[in-house]
């Protein structure tokens, strides 16, 4: 897929640059669910671009019927001819002349046998999984008639288009997509197909306000998902499509034709109910079984955003795809995706499930990926949904191997978080994973079965993360701090968890005893602007330089300018940030929770018990970090001590090995003591309960998130009251008046300044 923030738009779907997955269906006479219909006229060898995006789909039960309207050019008859019999799949209909795109697609919707048909042009493309996620997003939403997704414009404009058919009225205005979408085969028969007259441009504009006019609409999927290759104009082939006087004549000729449209009769589709009483479903629509010569695994994770749980996850499916496995990757929440990219770096098979299905069809859609991959090994990460989800899904593959991975327990949620969670479906898992010792050991404590549960360390890219003597030099001169100058960094989400107040009172107490550093704060969170509240007010900024959120490559520069690396944590598994810093060469100041002294001992940093009384623990924090900002030599010792502990032990490598060791042995123990197979009526039961939980949380999520707008629309209110009453009064409140007058005079100044208005 494409980096939104960073598009590279010579990175098309089909090239060489993309990672790949072994799309290839083993039931070549599986019944095709989809057919795509091309018009094909003249278009050249480019057409290997287009064809190489649908034969690399995931969804590879479909049919394609190549129309060619009359191309007379040799070189593009020879590359037709090159699909004719490639495949069965492959149909080539040929018209004696030139009939016009219109005619060309109706004559692929009468051929068409299939419940779906996508439309894509001779020289457009497709994401390798759109075909997947638009079939299953219409089998999810019979609500909608068509649906599409967000567009890629590439070759001679290159821009990112996010608009489509959630926008409803405003096509009335202008057409907002290209031609590719899925459809149900049903609606192009209901409506007549294109207008074959209309030879001039804007026939799809016309096409999709024909649907609506006879009630039919759909649906975007937020996502990148076809490529529209664009000339340098269009108007030259499409006079209709001047953007100018042709165009607004066409637009009053489509007011005139659906007037009704333009009269509030424009449709809105309605969603089915999705309340506690929601049919799960069950039936796969298809199959799509996929040839498979590697292991596989799914990653069940719920969300792909910034943090150390999900760079561990990003770590695992990069070690494991070098290693020869092919991994899909599904996320159960909604939520921020924004690391999307970067998964998308190592495989093309990752579905964010909110995207493109209603909750109810969660489950069923988890089945089918397990199928249609043969998944060998299903892997939850911090998924609520997974572990509901668990007897559903071993009831229906009972010969697939299940196993968690938990990070750190938090007692104050669900009474342990997600290994609490662990515990209490490890009857269903054929292994539990651990980042620590220590977690391995509070599981244990707390009931769950202590030979079922192995510890895997997260550890750290060591190559990676290094020390760097030149980049140390050019951030310090960035910085304008001297290399006599000792750096602490501090590094985290800005989070009761990271205790911001507890470093800014260290910091506080390291200044008041004129005790000579530099401390920067690396990241961002609610807690942030406390922070920045906190510097001003006790006049830090010289000591305490705060960066915001940095990028990867940045921290990496951070710490190779540090010389401390500081974190008060309440409470952690071990923090992937402490692995980080300790291959950067830096020692550790830290809290002494979680699993933390297993991976920092006393020859590398310095973990300090955590204290009920925050005057002490700031006191203990500041004496230690005051001693060993003043002694150079037993810094650098520790920093080396610690770079040699990570070389040892603690590679990203030795990572990858040992959970591949692990999975083997939940295969064995799967083999040889395996789990009991829920039955269909607990199974049902549970995925009932699964589907209405989330429902409930997606609920709450969106009720928490109104009154989070709420407040902050009341605090900008109040703000801007506050100010403007400021500005206002300010030279009455210099004059001397009573606040009894102020008040009188803001009330005469609102008054005045509103009648103006």
């Amino acid at each position: 897929m494409i980096d939104p923030l960073h598009p590279d738009y010579t990175c098309i779907p089909g090239s060489p640059q993309r990672p790949c997955f072994d799309y290839v269906c083993t039931e070549t006479s599986a019944p095709p669910c989809v057919t795509i219909v091309t018009p094909f006229y003249n278009t050249g060898p480019i057409f290997h671009d287009t064809a190489r995006s649908v034969l690399q789909q995931s969804l590879q039960q479909w049919h394609w019927l190549i129309i060619n309207d009359g191309s007379t050019q040799p070189e593009s008859l020879a590359v037709l001819d090159a699909y004719r019999h490639s495949d069965p799949r492959i149909q080539v209909i040929d018209h004696a002349t030139n009939q016009g795109l219109s005619a060309a697609r109706n004559t692929g919707f009468r051929q068409v046998k299939t419940v779906y048909v996508a439309q894509l042009d001779s020289d457009d493309l497709l994401e390798s999984t759109a075909l997947e996620k638009w079939a299953w997003c219409l089998e999810s939403h019979p609500e909608w008639h068509f649906v599409t997704g967000y567009t890629v414009g590439f070759d001679a404009q290159e821009y990112l288009w996010e608009r489509g058919f959630h926008e409803g009225t405003a096509f009335l205005a202008e057409n907002l997509i290209a031609p590719t979408s899925l459809l149900r085969a049903a609606v192009p028969q209901a409506v007549g197909g294109y207008d074959e007259a209309n030879r001039a441009g804007l026939e799809d504009w016309e096409f999709w306000l024909r649907c609506a006019s006879r009630g039919y609409w759909g649906g975007t999927v937020p996502e990148y998902l076809d490529w529209y290759r664009r000339r340098p104009t269009h108007n030259d082939r499409w006079t209709n499509w001047d953007h100018g006087p042709r165009q607004r004549a066409f637009q009053m000729h489509l007011r005139q034709q659906y007037p009704h449209l333009w009269q509030g009769g424009f449709p809105r589709p309605a969603a089915p109910p999705h309340g506690p009483q929601a049919t799960v479903v069950e039936e796969l629509p298809w199959a799509n079984r996929l040839h498979k010569t590697k292991p596989r695994l799914l990653l069940l994770v719920p969300w792909l955003t910034l943090g150390g749980a999900d760079k561990f996850n990003l770590d695992v499916l990069e070690q494991l795809t070098h290693r020869g496995w092919e991994v899909t990757v599904a996320t159960t929440l909604q939520g921020d995706h924004s690391w999307m990219p970067l998964f998308a770096r190592h495989t093309p098979d990752i579905f964010r499930l909110s995207h493109f299905l209603r909750v109810v069809d969660y489950p069923r859609f988890l089945y089918y990926l397990i199928q249609s991959r043969q998944v060998d090994v299903v892997m939850l990460s911090h998924s609520e949904l997974g572990y509901q989800l668990l007897p559903y899904l071993r009831a229906q593959c009972p010969g697939v191997t299940f196993t968690d991975f938990c990070h750190i327990e938090e007692e104050h949620w669900q009474q342990g978080g997600y290994p609490r969670m662990a515990i209490e479906h490890q009857g269903r898992l054929d292994l539990n994973i651990v980042a620590s010792a220590h977690l391995q050991r509070w599981m244990t404590q707390h009931g769950a079965e202590a030979q079922r549960i192995h510890t895997c360390y997260i550890n750290v890219d060591a190559d990676t993360w290094r020390p760097d003597p030149q980049q140390r030099l050019l951030l310090r001169q960035e910085l304008a701090v001297n290399d006599a100058t000792p750096i602490v960094l501090y590094a985290g989400r800005m989070c009761a968890q990271k205790q911001p107040q507890i470093f800014a009172d260290t910091m506080r107490w390291l200044t008041r005893q004129r005790v000579h550093f530099v401390a920067l704060v690396a990241g961002d969170g609610p807690d942030l602007a406390w922070l920045q509240t906190f510097v001003r007010r006790q006049r830090l900024g010289t000591q305490v330089r705060l960066l915001g959120a940095v990028p990867t490559a940045r921290m990496r520069r951070l710490m190779a300018a540090a010389d401390v690396f500081f974190l008060p944590s309440q409470w952690e598994g071990i923090a992937l940030s402490i692995y980080e810093a300790m291959a950067c060469g830096l020692p550790i100041v830290g809290a002494d929770v979680g699993g933390q002294r297993e991976l920092v001992t006393p020859e590398c940093g310095i973990l300090l018990a955590r204290s009920t009384d925050a005057v002490t623990e700031v006191a203990q924090y500041g004496t230690v970090l005051a001693a060993l900002l003043a002694d150079p030599p037993r810094r650098q010792q520790m920093g080396r001590q610690g770079r040699a502990r990570v070389e040892a032990s603690f590679r990203l490598e030795h990572m990858a090995e040992r959970l591949l060791v692990l999975f083997e042995e939940a295969r064995r123990r799967h083999e040889v003591e395996p789990r009991p197979v829920p039955s269909g009526r607990t199974s049902r039961l549970c995925v009932q309960q699964a589907v209405e939980s989330l429902q409930r949380s997606v609920a709450a999520d969106a009720l928490w998130w109104e009154h989070e707008q709420h407040q902050m629309s009341a605090h900008t209110w109040r703000t801007r009251l506050y100010f403007t009453a400021k500005h206002l009064l300010l030279p009455y409140y210099r004059a001397g008046l009573s606040r009894d007058m102020l008040w009188l005079r803001l009330v005469k100044e609102v008054v005045k300044r509103t009648l103006l208005r």
